[in-house]
């Protein structure tokens, strides 16, 4: 999985520190053919990485609280999920490190979820929270509250009328 990056840098160092400053034309044409080397390792490289889940540790974005649209755990494996941002409606594919802890609370959030027919959230532990893990990393959204009712208003109340009545 690592091998492209690796090819690229070692290609790189190649084309800069060895052709570049002696620029014969033997020398120019192996450059153009390296660097169409370099552009090659690089599309396939970074075709070889769509789909695949990326390490939540890796990421820069700010993920303090996402809605989780699915999640797979796989047990003594990992926790693969699809979250969507704040910032975002498009999903991006995550894995994190197996924990039953945490694969218990998937498990709770996502039936207590269905059974009140909303979502599932998932609060991300910041770094100075340390090993604090109280708060639930995964957890049902709550319902929406209903909306205010004003009996003050002075308005004609509604009354019901049966049809064909």
């Amino acid at each position: 999985m690592m091998i492209a990056p690796v090819i690229f840098a070692l290609l790189l160092g190649v084309f800069i520190f060895v052709i570049l400053p002696n620029a014969g034309i033997a020398r120019r044409t192996l450059s153009v053919g390296i660097f169409l080397a370099l552009i090659t390792v690089v599309y396939v490289g970074a075709s070889e990485l769509l789909g695949r889940p990326k390490p939540f540790t890796l990421e820069w974005r700010d993920t303090a609280k996402a809605q989780v649209v699915g999640a797979v755990p796989v047990e003594n494996q990992a926790i693969y999920i699809w979250l969507t941002t704040p910032d975002s409606t498009e999903p991006r594919f995550y894995v994190l490190p197996w924990s039953q802890q945490a694969a218990q609370q998937l498990q709770d959030a996502m039936g207590k979820a269905e059974a009140d027919g909303t979502g599932v959230e998932m609060r991300m532990q910041t770094a100075d929270a340390g090993l604090d893990t109280r708060e639930p990393m995964f957890y049902a959204r709550p319902q929406p509250a209903l909306p205010v009712k004003d009996y003050q208003s002075g308005g004609r109340p509604l009354v019901y009328t049966q049809p064909g009545s």
